[in-house]
Order: C-alpha cells, then structure tokens, then sequence
C-alpha cells in the first residue's frame, strides 16, 4: 500500500491527478486504443473468413503499427494508472479490463498460430474452426476490455 501512496505522490501521478495531464494522458490512451483495437479487429475479421481476397500476410505489414500502439496503450495506460494508483488498484473492473485485454491478446496470437499451414509455415489456405472460434473470442474479449475500461468511471468503491 505504501508503493501505492508513493507512486501517486510521483511526479507523473501529480501531473495527471491535479493538471491538463489527465485529458491528454486519457487522449493519448484513446489514439493508443484506437491503433491496436482497429488493427486487432481487423486481423480477428480476417481469420474469420471476412476479405479473403486479402493474404494475412499482408496484414502482417501492420505489425509495427500495431506494437506501437500496445507501447502508447502500456505508457499512457501506467500514467492514468499513477493519477490514482490506489482506487484503480483496488477497483475490480480495473482487473477485468487488464485480465480481458491479456485473453484477447493470446487468443489473437492462438488464433494466428491455428491458422498457419505446419507444413510450410506459411498462412493455410483453409481457415480452420478452431482458428475462427478463436479469433471470435478475441474479438469479444478486446470488446469486452474497451466496455470494461469505459465502466471503471462509472462504478464508484470509495
């Protein structure tokens, strides 16, 4: 607990608590939000059969754009995080959005794995259903991230 008081008298925690660094900490969080979220909804689209004139390789291109947007999300994210370390701490939502983001996140990377063809690494030509159902939970559990993210405001512990 005491780490808690102590990151939120930080330099970071003050700005964000007691200044303009909320609303541009929290904008920068939704462009990071954005990013990841568009380019994780469409591979998920894909892998569900969705454009598929459209190679999964070359949404592989997108992958840089994709990390940087997890590093603006991790960076925005702990900063919004040391504004109030102790009521998100204990907030429960606050750990469903986390525990939520880390299922989309291997699902995605489960459902990448299931649709490349063994024998030559390469994406298969036939999606499988167990590739689907994965990228379907994916799609619902980074949906499920942005409701719960939206929820931490609104449910007050103390």
């Amino acid at each position: 607990m005491d780490f808690l008081y102590w990151l939120e008298e930080t330099t970071v925690g003050v700005w964000v608590a007691q200044s303009w660094g909320y609303p541009l900490v929290l904008s920068t969080h939704a462009l990071g939000m954005s990013i990841v979220v568009g380019i994780v909804i469409m591979i998920n689209l894909r892998l569900l059969g969705f454009s598929s004139g459209v190679p999964l390789s070359m949404l592989n291109k997108l992958s840089r754009v994709l990390w940087a947007g997890v590093l603006l999300n991790i960076a925005s994210g702990l900063a919004l995080f040391c504004g109030n370390p102790v009521k998100f701490f204990f907030h429960p939502v606050f750990w469903i959005k986390i525990s939520l983001i880390v299922l989309g996140g291997l699902t995605l990377w489960w459902g990448l794995s299931a649709s490349q063809d063994k024998t030559t690494d390469k994406p298969a030509l036939l999606l499988s259903n167990k590739g689907k159902l994965l990228a379907g939970l994916s799609l619902l559990f980074w949906l499920g991230a942005i409701v719960a993210g939206r929820l931490i405001a609104y449910f007050k512990l103390f």
